[in-house]
């Protein structure tokens, strides 16, 4: 058996059934071989788009993302998709390649490992035939228990050698018998006495929840501790929906806040987080509940994060365990919990009504809003980075186990991708990606590949003919547009010319219609929506003033 059999043998026994490929010489042997063991290859255009599916594979999935791209060129092209990996805590085994071990020059030989290893992520060069197979089978286990990327290098030479007999029959533990998911950590209990006494002393308590919560099924658990200590509820961007269909739910906590809720963030004076990082987006940098103190419960609690004190009690707890611990600890009282309360968070979670816009053009905020009244619940919604993702993260009644997004590294461009690997693991479902023209455009290859695969995605194209958070700083500033205007393509005639259905809105009529008309085809469609350049999010306001005043 050739080792590069061999190698696509061990991933198989990983269970791997889908693996996002750009085929080169170092990695297509190997992903021949694992496509005849029954793994689906989903082929992209591009390395970058196959590693930033898989993360949303994963992250959909709850498995190990498996992506693989040749060595040289194919693993430079993804050094902007493992930071972001790395950061998200999100799974993946990357097999790349390597130049060949026994041949002085080759075209794409480069030293691998130090531009994975900037990026954050691991690198595990293969080199040892006695131990490449258990290699394998280690990275995957790593992989589960970092929750983070590790990339796999085997020359090119070496994959086409035989592999002795004993070493193809021997017997490998695979990562399901190497990794041993911990149990889960129940709190200190003099901790939690410490967090009852500050609850039963706070007025205006809010338990914010991130995605701790989602993976330990935590969310009855948050909102049983909310409703016992007269909390309001509010979740991280990641977790975003966790609560839509509770009344006394804030919606996202951060920049991306609606301007009711930062009033009402900004009267707390307790903060509960939990399953949450507290990075300094979730609380816009401090300005958020600038007067409240914050208890943190996670199993990787930390009192400074991000360059700013993040907790003033930190518990190191699973979220269930914790949950459940504090609310026995806390005597019942209704605090925020009143009439006015419930008519002030309603409020916070409607959109305004915005149409005006200075150029005649569609307001972002009323393109959201229609769509959020057309968008059904069964579609999985991806919202991704740019000056429009302020607004399509208003949709604040959409389901957290169909929505996704994924800003770490605040790269745009990911959208295709990332509505790829959602559609790869959830067929059943139909796909919305909501984009900027300018993120759109970056890997607009990966239409084709949504054809070809028969993807059911919907990418909504919010079309202002400009890299839209440029434009709003430089006319801030009173400098040149240039190099951030282009005008607008023609999204629709793109999407016609890879073979999807297309649309371009200049209106918001017959949008129902065609929303309609894509749940009932079984191909993927563009629409190319026209929004105004004269409006600038309040998320960007905030940002640039800060970036002046020093705040």
């Amino acid at each position: 058996m050739k080792i590069y059999e061999a190698l696509a043998k061990a991933f198989n026994r990983e269970k791997v059934d889908t693996c996002f490929a750009l085929l080169g010489d170092a990695n297509m042997h190997w992903a021949g071989a694992l496509s005849q063991l029954g793994t689906r290859g989903i082929y992209t255009r591009h390395e970058h788009a196959a590693v930033a599916a898989a993360a949303t594979y994963a992250r959909a999935s709850g498995k190990v993302g498996v992506a693989t791209v040749t060595c040289g060129p194919g693993l430079t092209q993804i050094m902007t998709i493992l930071p972001i990996a790395v950061r998200a805590r999100i799974p993946l085994v990357i097999f790349a390649g390597e130049a060949h071990m026994h041949k002085e020059w080759y075209n794409q030989g480069i030293d691998q490992a130090p531009f994975v290893n900037a990026c954050g992520a691991q690198y595990r060069a293969l080199h040892d035939v006695n131990t490449i197979i258990a290699d394998v089978h280690q990275a995957f286990a790593d992989a589960k228990q970092s929750q983070s990327p590790i990339v796999i290098g085997v020359p090119v030479d070496l994959q086409q050698q035989s592999l002795d007999q004993a070493l193809v029959q021997a017997e490998h533990a695979t990562s399901s018998e190497l990794y041993i998911a911990q149990a889960p950590t129940g709190p200190d209990a003099k901790a939690i006495e410490q967090a009852a006494v500050w609850i039963q002393d706070a007025q205006r308590p809010i338990v914010l929840a991130g995605l701790g919560v989602v993976s330990a099924d935590a969310s009855a658990a948050c909102v049983a501790l909310a409703e016992h200590s007269g909390a309001c509820l509010a979740t991280t961007l990641p977790a975003k929906g966790l609560f839509h269909d509770q009344e006394f739910c804030l919606g996202v906590a951060g920049g991306f806040a609606t301007e009711n809720a930062k009033a009402i963030f900004a009267e707390a004076d307790l903060v509960i987080g939990i399953g949450a990082r507290l990075a300094s987006h979730t609380f816009d940098g401090g300005k958020l509940t600038p007067d409240s103190r914050v208890i943190q419960i996670d199993i990787d609690p930390h009192e400074h994060m991000q360059g700013r004190k993040a907790a003033d009690l930190t518990i190191t707890s699973d979220a269930l365990l914790g949950c459940t611990a504090l609310r026995k600890a806390v005597t019942s009282k209704e605090r925020w919990r009143t009439s006015e309360m419930r008519k002030r968070c309603a409020n916070a979670l409607s959109l305004p009504d915005q149409s005006d816009t200075p150029d005649g053009a569609l307001h972002p905020m009323a393109v959201v809003s229609m769509l959020a009244e057309v968008v059904p619940p069964s579609c999985h919604i991806i919202n991704t980075s740019g000056h429009s993702a302020y607004y399509t993260a208003q949709m604040n009644h959409h389901p957290q186990s169909h929505y996704t997004v994924i800003r770490e590294f605040g790269a745009i461009g990911n959208g295709t991708s990332f509505a790829m690997g959602i559609a790869a693991a959830h067929p059943e479902r139909p796909v919305v990606l909501l984009d900027g023209d300018g993120s759109a455009l970056m890997n607009i290859q990966e239409l084709e590949t949504m054809h070809r695969h028969g993807m059911k995605i919907l990418i909504v194209v919010l079309n202002d003919g400009a890299y839209g958070s440029e434009v709003h700083k430089l006319r801030a500033d009173g400098v040149t547009l240039e190099g951030s205007v282009f005008g607008r393509p023609d999204f629709a005639a793109i999407g016609h010319g890879f073979g999807l259905a297309g649309k371009t809105f200049t209106s918001l009529e017959g949008l129902a219609l065609a929303m309609d008309k894509f749940l009932s085809e079984p191909r993927a469609t563009v629409w190319d929506i026209h929004i105004s350049d004269q409006v600038t999010s309040p998320q960007i306001l905030s940002a640039h003033k800060a970036s002046h005043t020093g705040a």
